[in-house]
Parts: structure tokens; sequence; C-alpha cells
């Protein structure tokens, strides 16, 4: 008989089947180990599930960090300008601006920023110019009458001079006169003596009185001149220049409906500061440190600047200045820079600080003045160091210890530490390169 072929056997496939199971053999040991482990141990923990960190040899920093409002060290306040004529005697009267530079625009030094109202300056200017030419007219002719006045009373003198000199020589011959031409020739001396003393008298009061007069006249020019002068100095003010090329900066001010910013059409007093010019090559952020964080820092630290509206940037900086003296705290960014403490207020401003200045060296046009920014200053450096974290860090009575990693467990031992940082350590003896140490305090005694 001959058997059905569903119930025999192959031969070739039952060892095919056998080697199949014995290939997948390692294939399910890998499996149950990757199950059996959910996440593979980290060579920085141990085997308690204690956090460790290995001693390393690198360049150990120390950074203080402070905020503050970046702003320019070279900028221009333009403000309104006084008039010095007839327009604003005393100081009052306000100003119309006619033209303004845009803001946000980049301006040349030198370049024409502001253009106010000049028709009634300009106008001034004529009547003033009108003014002088009549003074000096009027001075030329009084000038003139007084000469010609002076001149005749000296005529008058040489004459009077003459018939006395006259007179004398006359008076010679009266021993061969008779006794009454002698008499006359006498009486006629003396009258022309007489005359001539009091026309010579006269004419040195007239003098002196002529001498005032012509001064007064001359003051009068003087002072149109001077009046026409600063008018002309006026209506040039009316066409305001910068004297630094930056940014535009139009600053806020009070106007009928409420603050605004400036703009033609628009009022302001004389005197008052309405633009500002901002040199936007060289920045700095004004900032405020504590007094006891002060005495840390030196003029020409390094410094890595961050700008809040664009805190994943990093911009190189220095410290630039130091203030000498504290100031109140509470103002942001060193908005109180130059300026003291109020011994009034609210209880932040007997806060001291001391302003600082850091000056930005990177160049970037997202620098803009009056960001808020925060400042990392280096305090303190080392180069190739053995550091740790600063949390490994512990005391045993007045030592200082760490907790070095010896198999599945931990070993005290003390360590004498040196600079310090906000989360590192630097360290002069007691660890060597390499080992590994708890990254916190051990306080469980079975991992001791």
């Amino acid at each position: 008989m001959v058997p059905h072929p569903a119930k025999s056997k192959d031969p070739r496939s039952v060892w095919s089947l056998v080697g199949l199971v014995v290939a997948g053999i390692p294939l399910a040991l890998g499996i149950v180990k990757i199950l059996d482990v959910s996440q593979p141990v980290s060579a920085s923990v141990a085997s308690q599930g204690r956090a460790t960190e290995p001693v390393q040899v690198k360049r150990f920093e120390n950074w203080l960090r402070t905020s503050g409002t970046v702003g320019a060290t070279n900028f221009a306040m333009i403000r309104a300008p006084r008039m010095r004529g007839g327009r604003d005697r005393g100081g009052g009267g306000s100003l119309t601006i006619e033209s303004l530079a845009e803001p946000g625009s980049i301006v040349q030094k030198g370049e024409v920023v502001a253009v106010f109202e000049s028709r009634r300056t300009a106008d001034i200017l004529d009547n003033y110019e009108s003014s002088l030419a009549q003074v000096r007219m009027r001075a030329a002719s009084q000038k003139a009458s007084l000469l010609i006045s002076t001149e005749t009373l000296r005529q008058s003198l040489l004459k009077a001079e003459a018939d006395a000199a006259k007179a004398e020589l006359d008076l010679r011959t009266s021993e061969v006169k008779s006794e009454i031409q002698a008499e006359i020739l006498a009486l006629v001396a003396r009258q022309d003596s007489a005359s001539a003393q009091q026309l010579r008298q006269e004419m040195q009061l007239t003098e002196v009185v002529d001498r005032a007069a012509i001064r007064s006249l001359d003051l009068d020019v003087q002072r149109s001149e001077s009046r026409l002068e600063r008018t002309q100095d006026d209506l040039e003010k009316m066409r305001m220049r910068t004297p630094v090329g930056g940014l535009v900066v139009v600053e806020t001010t009070f106007q009928r409906d409420g603050y605004s910013q400036a703009a033609p059409g628009d009022q302001v007093n004389p005197g008052s500061y309405f633009l500002r010019i901002v040199d936007l090559s060289k920045m700095a952020v004004f900032a405020e440190l504590n007094q006891v964080d002060s005495q840390l820092v030196r003029v020409g630290a390094s410094v890595s600047v961050a700008l809040d509206a664009y805190p994943e940037t990093f911009f190189e900086g220095r410290v630039s200045a130091i203030g000498a003296v504290a100031v109140s705290g509470g103002s942001s960014g060193g908005g109180g820079r130059g300026m003291g403490g109020s011994r009034g207020g609210s209880s932040g401003q007997w806060v001291r600080k001391v302003p600082v200045e850091i000056e930005i060296l990177s160049s970037d046009e997202r620098i803009q003045p009056d960001l808020s920014a925060s400042a990392d200053i280096l305090i303190s450096e080392r180069d190739s160091t053995l550091t740790v974290p600063r949390a490994a860090i512990g005391h045993s009575g007045e030592r200082d210890v760490v907790w070095v990693q010896q198999g599945e467990l931990f070993v005290e031992r003390v360590v004498e530490v040196g600079l310090l940082s906000d989360v590192e350590a630097t360290i002069r003896s007691g660890l060597t390169e390499g080992e590994v140490i708890a990254a916190q305090a051990v306080t469980d005694p079975k991992q001791l």
C-alpha cells in the first residue's frame, strides 16, 4: 500500500526546523536581555543609584551675573533752542516743529535733523536790520551836528583869543595915549581876555558832553547790532544739526492731548529735549552691582552679554567703568546714572548699588538702545586645575570632604578647596584626576 502524502515525513523538512530553532536561540536571548533592562546604566550613576561625577582637570571660570539696559556711550541729546533775540526774551514762547528726521533713520554728523518754523524770526530780523540802519543814520547825523557845533565853538574861541591878544598889544601903547584912551584899551583887553576864558571853559565842557553823547550813540548802534546778531543766530538755530552721527530716536514730549513722540506741527518749549542721536558703533550695558560684589569686579574684565530679546545669542564685552560712589538701588539698568539717592521714598531706595558700565565689543544690528540685557562678568579663572561640582563638597567638622567611589560604596576623604563658583569648586589637594566622587553629600550609612 502506498502511504498517503499528508502522512509522509520528509527528512529534509525536519532538519530545516531544527536549524531554525537553533538559530533563533541567540536572538531570543538578546530580546530577553533587552526586555529585562529597561534603561542602560549610566557611567555617572553608582550601583545604589547615586549620581557620581569624575574629577576633571579643566579650565575653571567664576562668573558674576548682573542685568541692565543697553545704551550708547556716544550720543547727543537734541533740545529746542533758546532764543537770544527778540522772540524768546526771558525764555518764554514755544517753538513749532516744521520738519523732523525720520525716527529710526541713520544720520551723519553735521546733518540737519530738525527745522523749526522761522517766519516770525525772519520778520523780526528784517525789522532789526531796518532799525539798525536808522540808528546808524541817526547816530551819524547827531555826530555830525556835534562836530559842527564843536568846531563853531572852537572857531569862536580862536577869535576871542586873537582879540584878547590884540587888546594886550594895544594896551602896551597906552603910555603914548591919553588917559581916557588908555582906560578904554584896558577895559577892552580885560573884556576880551574874560570872553576868551569863558569860551575856553565852555569848550572843555562841550567836549565832555560831546564825548558822552557820542558814546551813547555808539552804544545804541552796538545794542542794535547785538540784537541783530542774536536774531541771526536764532534764525540759524531753527535748522538744528547733529554733533554726532547715528540712529535717530524721537523723545516723548507733553502735548495738549497727553504725552506722545514729537512730530512735525508739535510745539516744544525752548530748552526741552525732543530728539536723541545715538552712535550705534559704541554701545554699552549700564547696570548695577551689589556693594559686596562690586569689590570682585575689575575694569577690563571679560563679559558675556545676552539681550533678553535674543536669549540664544551672546555678545563679547568688557567692564569699561565702575562707579566710585554707590547710588540708591531700585533703578533699572543704570537709569539713575549720575544721580544721588533720595533719603525718602520706598524702602528699596535704602539699598545702595554701585553702577557699572559694560562696553559691548561685538558689532550687531540687533544691539539697540533701551533693550534689557544680562551680563556675566568673569571675576576669576584658572587653567588646568582639578575641578568638581560645588554640590559634591561636604563638611566634617571644620574640614571640607568629598565621597570617593570605591566599588559599590563611597569613602569619605578630606580635601583642600580652592576657588569657588556657584556651580564648581577647584581642589588644591586630596583628589587626583579620574577619580569618581558622589555628586552630592552621602548621608546613607549603607553606602559608606
